[in-house]
């Protein structure tokens, strides 16, 4: 016969054990700080929050950091899609020559697409980056929000820069003692 005994901590500077569903009157404090950071973060920050957690990590152990993506607005989510499969329809009909063009009833005649097939390897390679740019500049929000339990302490879209490791290590901390 075995006993299962849950222990649940709660997210706070300081934690009780609940036994069987039943709280101990005492609190117990643990040695570090117990906080919970999320950053939601564009995909061009995902190295500085790497940094971040690295740094928060090494010091407050006990800290649980998160990451999420800050979605692009859905009409940008869309227009990307669209560039996307662009470039790979214009890839093809440069690659295809003008019979695929006259098929569909467009005049393969025209100096850009001339110059176009002519210069297949060149083109494929200017739609294949440009394309990549624009999806890239559709996708990406500039957002590196940072929460401590669940409480917004930073929004690079409201201030336009980065924190500093100093000022997220601060946050922490006030809200530490805003809690003590």
């Amino acid at each position: 016969m075995s006993m299962h005994t849950t222990v649940n901590l709660l997210l706070a500077s300081h934690f009780f054990f609940v036994i069987s569903g039943k709280e101990l009157s005492h609190p117990v404090l643990i040695g570090a700080l117990h906080h919970s950071i999320k950053i939601l973060h564009c995909s061009s920050y995902v190295s500085a929050f790497e940094q971040y957690a690295q740094f928060l990590k090494s010091e407050y152990p006990g800290i649980s950091i998160d990451s999420a993506t800050y979605h692009p607005h859905r009409l940008n989510e869309v227009l990307s899609n669209v560039v996307f499969y662009g470039k790979f329809v214009a890839m093809a009909a440069v690659i295809a020559g003008p019979a695929t063009l006259q098929a569909v009833g467009i005049n393969d005649r025209q100096a850009l697409y001339v110059w176009a097939h002519e210069n297949k390897f060149l083109s494929v390679a200017l739609l294949h980056i440009l394309g990549g740019f624009i999806e890239s500049q559709l996708l990406s929000t500039g957002a590196f929000e940072v929460y401590v339990d669940d409480m917004m302490v930073w929004s690079t879209l409201e201030t336009g820069r980065l924190p500093t490791v100093e000022e997220v290590k601060s946050f922490v901390k006030d809200i530490s003692k805003m809690e003590a």
